[in-house]
This record gives C-alpha cells, structure tokens and sequence, in this order.
C-alpha cells in the first residue's frame, strides 16, 4: 500500500509538474510579438492603439520622432537593427532602403485608389498610406501681398532675407522637395545652384515646419517653404482665431512635388515580427484604419490632411483639391542620392 501511494504520490507530482510547465509554455506563447515603429506621422499613435487594441498577438511600440533623426538612428544601428516598421513622409528613403534588399515586400496586395497607384512602387515593396505637396509656400498676405509665385520670382532682390526653409536632415519632406526641384530644373547641379543662389538672397533655414512657420508667425521671414498639410493646419487655426496683422495663406512656386507617405517593414526581422508588421500594415489600410485620417482633428495632427492612398477612404474635411499642376518624382532615382544631398546641404546652404 505504502509503495502503491508513493507511485501514485509521484504520478501526481509529475503531472502537477508537467502541467506547470504547460502553463508557463501557453503564458509565454500568449505574450505578445513587440514590433518598435518608427515613425514621423502625427496620427500614428492613434493607428498604433486602434491595433494594439483589435488584438492581442503583436504589440505596436511607438518609437516617435522627426524622419531625419529616425533614419540617423536606423544607421546607427547597422547590424543590429531594432526597428520593425517605419514609417514616414516620402518615398525616397524607401526606394533607397528597397534598393539595398532591407525592406519585406507586402504580403497582400492594397486596394489603391488611382493616385496610390501612381504612387505605389510595381514591386509592392511598401505601402504608401496618403500623400501631401512639398513645397507650399505659406506667406503672409498682411505684409506680403504680393508673393512670389514662381521660383525665379523668390531669387528677385524684393525678397531678400524673406525667404525660410527646412533642413533635409531633420525634416523629413524636405528632401523630396529638393529632389523635385532637381527634376524640375533638369539636373542635381542646376538644384544645388539654384539652393546656392536662395541663400544669397538670404534664405533663412530652420530645423522643420514648426520652427519655420513660428519664423513666419513673429515676422523674422514672410513666407515659408513647408509640408502643405503644415500650411494648411496654420491657416485653420488662425481662421478660426484671427490675429491682426497676420493672415496666412498658400502660394505653389513652380511644380510642387505630390509627396506619399510610406510604410516599411524591416526585412531581416524574425519571421513571427515580420508576420506582425504585415498585420499593421494591413490594418492601417483597412477602413478602420483608414477611418482615423477621417475623423481625427486636424488642427492636432495635420498629417491626417494628406490625399487618402485607398479607395473609399474619405479625405479629412478641411483637405483640399489638389493643385492643378504637380509632379511625381522617380523615388528610385533620387532615394539612393539623399545622403549626398543632405550632407552638401550642410556644407553649403545651412552653415553659415
């Protein structure tokens, strides 16, 4: 009887034991995938909580910032990346990263709108969630009533000193700004001349829109070279609280640039990851998704005033048509140039 008990004594250990260790193995298949986004669009925190919410297998970790600083961190990184999404106005630095194999191409295929289609790449290889125009000029018409509407017009001497921008290391738009001024004018060269010939009219840059627009604001410039969705949320705040003597408005110098946002997954993360990143993605493109930009005010993420990539997605109410003359650039020509480009823009139009 004692041996009897003691067998049966052990058998119950062990299928208590047995049983613990199946509980801590559903526990941690239970926890959830963490994928780190890193992003620069203003209503991504929202997109990330409207998903990390509808599921309970991937965990979205929000990784904020400005594009340029973001891609800065991404090379620093190397060959221990920790980054799963990104995700960003522009499409050039996903060609680039495309082109160096980094990028997992789409696991579906996204119902694009006729403008995500020109704007989709043929390889699937991101998503592109919206787009905006770069360059808007915003300027004020209390004290400049009469902007420059062309791009020779903003070399003219009546300008000088009048003149802001964005630095394409920290803003990310900006650079798919340059890179349609390059195209527009027919060379890299004839851009670079062009920025050389902006400063010496006294080309005032700051770090990104916000800076910018406050340079605008207090009057140290008259009008700014910004994301059009910046332009517009100034106009919607100071329309709806005018100040005297300040009245912003929009000007398109030249071919403004049709800008998307892109959304990238990390190619070299582990599968299970990478699975996760899809089901983001296809969140984000979802009408859910879709909705946030919808609905979502825009005075606090101006983001959401992009031209919707998806078909049935409905533009935020206060987005406009879109300017009657615009260009697409080729983001696998001019993605690969962006680090030259943005380091000459340092040695010659931002220092001194």
């Amino acid at each position: 009887m004692r041996i009897h008990s003691f067998k049966k004594g052990v058998a119950i250990a062990a299928s208590l034991i047995f049983a613990s260790v199946g509980l801590s193995a559903q526990a941690a298949h239970a926890a959830p995938i963490t994928i780190n986004l890193y992003e620069a669009i203003g209503y991504a925190p929202d997109e990330i909580k409207a998903f990390n919410a509808s599921q309970s297998t991937y965990q979205v970790v929000d990784v904020g910032g400005s594009t340029g600083p973001l891609l800065a961190k991404v090379a620093a990184e190397g060959t221990n990346p920790q980054w799963g999404l990104f995700w960003a106005d522009g499409d050039t630095w996903a060609a680039a990263a495309d082109t160096a194999g980094q990028l997992a191409p789409l696991s579906f295929k996204p119902n694009y709108s006729s403008l995500g289609k020109r704007l989709a790449p043929k390889n699937n290889s991101y998503a592109i969630t919206g787009s905006t125009v770069m360059v808007a000029g915003l300027y004020n018409a209390a004290t400049l009533p009469n902007p420059p509407a062309t791009l020779n017009a903003m070399l003219r001497p009546q300008y000088k000193g009048l003149i802001g921008m964005n630095d394409p290391n920290i803003s990310g738009p900006t650079f798919p700004f340059i890179a349609g001024l390059m195209n527009q004018l027919g060379s890299e060269d004839a851009g670079k001349n062009y920025l050389l010939q902006l400063k010496k009219n006294g080309l005032v840059v700051n770090d990104k829109n916000g800076p910018t627009i406050h340079a605008l604001e207090i009057g140290q410039i008259k009008e700014g070279l910004v994301q059009n969705t910046a332009a517009l949320a100034e106009i919607i705040k100071f329309t709806a609280n005018p100040v005297k003597g300040f009245t912003p408005k929009i000007v398109y110098p030249g071919r403004p640039t049709l800008m998307p946002s892109s959304l990238a997954i990390d190619g070299k993360r582990p599968a299970a990851e990478i699975a996760g990143a899809q089901a983001f993605v296809k969140f984000v493109l979802s009408p859910a998704g879709q909705s946030i930009i919808s609905s979502s005010d825009a005075t606090v993420n101006s983001d959401v005033l992009c031209y919707p990539s998806i078909v049935g997605t409905t533009p935020n109410k206060y987005t406009p048509a879109l300017p009657t003359a615009y260009q697409i650039i080729d983001p696998y020509k001019w993605g690969p140039l962006q680090s030259e480009v943005d380091a000459w823009f340092t040695a010659n139009i931002r220092t001194k």
